[in-house]
């Protein structure tokens, strides 16, 4: 029976070779700390690590793969014990639960630790048995010459459940031992690393894991059809360039988003709304968790900001919801610290909101969003499928659909998002192969960018390479460079050479540009 491509992701479904052949993300993280366990002899304490991101992102597969590493390893499994423990630790609700479950898997891992837990568990009846736990593990760990490297997946689960003062215990033991050194990983912020009074502020070495890269994302998928035996997933990657792109910017490049992904792609199909509709589906369960562990206030700011797509500001939201901005901040806040939301600076004293997981937010509109909401997906999905293939945008101009790619520039424009307007407008520049609609478009774009005062992109756009102007309007538009450089109108006088009929075109698009600003 042949695995589906959604259990091939999920790491704890896999052998160790299986986990170790597909390992082809995420390296650079992997060599950074499995490099700094070879070069450490753990004569003194050590470093400890937190791998931080969202789910999905890979971060169990980054803690197994160090594990068996560590454990295959000629050297390293010569004066090193790895211990793993995964995702669902139900059992471990104090301190000494831990060194108790420690205790167990060294025993599993191997014979020199034998009879351990029965060692520790018979001062269980004693008032100290947290601190009696640790020194035993630590003694046995000196008398076979051996360190732990304990490596605990969803490590805020644990700490969320300990007491203040087992907090401090185990920062104690793990800023003063050398027998043990700690890997964890978090899909949260965890408030312990950022609350100066917290006892683990800034006391982790933080890995933080991002969105796939094109190429991560392109040997990701081709390690899949490996896997699954598709000879031509090279061919497919090629065909679907477009759709894999836009999925992975839509999606922010989640690798287990990615995977979902792999089945589409098998099908050779274009980019349409049923693909994102049946992920969200599958997202459903994690995205609803999401919301569920906010508290009612947090859920009403996040449906606020969900349904509005793009940033909106504190004052935006605080109208909505008829509370004092004051308020609202300080939710915004714990939902930043949290990793819902992303705060984007404005100038040095305003912020603006949006949704971190950009996938979370299409999920959100879907299942929540009217009518409208939805429509904006569906324009959405068709402008990154059309604008992640350069194929298909050559298609669309030769097809004269020059609507589409030009409303879409206009739009991110008219939403100050200057620099992904322009990045669009020189997709589109370098593909036109139509004079009239190369011309028509420089037009309209150049007036925008005036009316919107963005003079240093419209001059940077103007100067490069690729806009070759027809030289019918090359002219006009030295005039109007001249007038966006000096923002005054001496163009007039120093501009006279050029003729009467030619500036009576310069003074038309002034004069739009004008008429746009009332």
């Amino acid at each position: 029976m042949q695995t589906s491509s959604v259990s091939f992701y999920n790491p704890n479904n896999l052998t160790e070779k299986e986990l170790v052949d597909s390992f082809v993300i995420r390296k650079k993280e992997f060599q950074k700390i499995i490099n700094d366990i070879k070069s450490s002899d753990m004569i003194y304490p050590e470093q400890h690590y937190m791998i931080e991101a969202q789910k999905g992102y890979g971060k169990t597969t980054l803690l197994k793969r160090l594990y068996f590493e560590i454990k295959g390893d000629t050297q390293l499994k010569e004066r090193l014990i790895p211990v793993i423990l995964p995702e669902e630790q139900y059992n471990i609700r104090r301190l000494f639960k831990l060194w108790e479950v420690v205790a167990q898997d060294l025993e599993l891992e191997s014979n020199e630790f034998i009879g351990l837990y029965d060692q520790m568990y018979k001062h269980s009846k004693e008032d100290d048995y947290e601190d009696i736990c640790f020194k035993i593990i630590e003694q046995r760990l000196k008398e076979k010459n051996k360190k732990l490297i304990l490596l605990i997946d969803n490590t805020e689960y644990i700490l969320k459940k300990f007491k203040l003062i087992e907090q401090q215990k185990l920062r104690e033991i793990l800023l003063t031992s050398a027998e043990i050194r700690f890997i964890g990983a978090s899909s949260d912020v965890l408030e312990f690393t950022f609350d100066y009074d917290k006892p683990f502020y800034d006391f982790f070495k933080i890995i933080k894991l991002k969105g796939l890269t094109t190429e991560e994302t392109n040997k990701f998928l081709e390690k899949l059809g490996e896997s699954f035996n598709k000879k031509d997933m090279n061919e497919l990657i090629k065909s679907n360039k477009g759709k894999i792109e836009a999925f992975r910017r839509l999606t922010g490049g989640v690798p287990r988003i990615m995977s979902l992904l792999f089945n589409s792609v098998r099908c050779n199909m274009g980019l349409v709304f049923k693909d994102i509709d049946t992920l969200s589906d599958r997202l459903t369960p994690i995205y609803k968790q999401v919301m569920d562990n906010l508290s009612p206030v947090q859920q009403e700011i996040v449906d606020i900001i969900a349904l509005n797509f793009d940033c909106i500001t504190t004052k935006e939201i605080a109208g909505i919801i008829r509370m004092q901005s004051k308020e609202v901040s300080a939710q915004l806040n714990q939902l930043e610290k949290n990793g819902v939301i992303n705060k984007i600076p404005v100038n040095k004293k305003n912020y603006m909101y949006q949704i971190k997981d950009r996938f979370f937010n299409v999920w959100y509109l879907i299942r929540f969003g009217g009518e409208k909401e939805k429509q904006q997906v569906l324009w959405l999905v068709d402008f990154l499928g059309t604008w992640c293939s350069r194929e298909t945008l050559i298609n669309k101009t030769e097809s004269k659909d020059f609507s589409t790619v030009y409303e879409l520039s206009k739009t991110l424009l008219l939403k100050d998002k200057i620099e992904e307007s322009m990045q669009k407008a020189r997709l589109f520049l370098q593909v036109a192969n139509d004079t009239d609609k190369y011309n028509k478009f420089i037009n309209e774009y150049f007036i925008l960018l005036m009316a919107k005062k963005q003079y240093n992109s419209l001059l940077n756009i103007f100067n490069e390479k690729e806009l070759m102007l027809n030289d019918k309007f090359k002219p006009t538009y030295y005039a109007l460079m001249y007038f966006i450089k000096n923002q005054n109108e001496k163009f007039e006088i120093e501009y006279k050479k050029v003729g009467e009929e030619l500036m009576e075109t310069v003074r038309e698009i002034i004069e739009e540009v004008k008429n746009n600003e009332k």
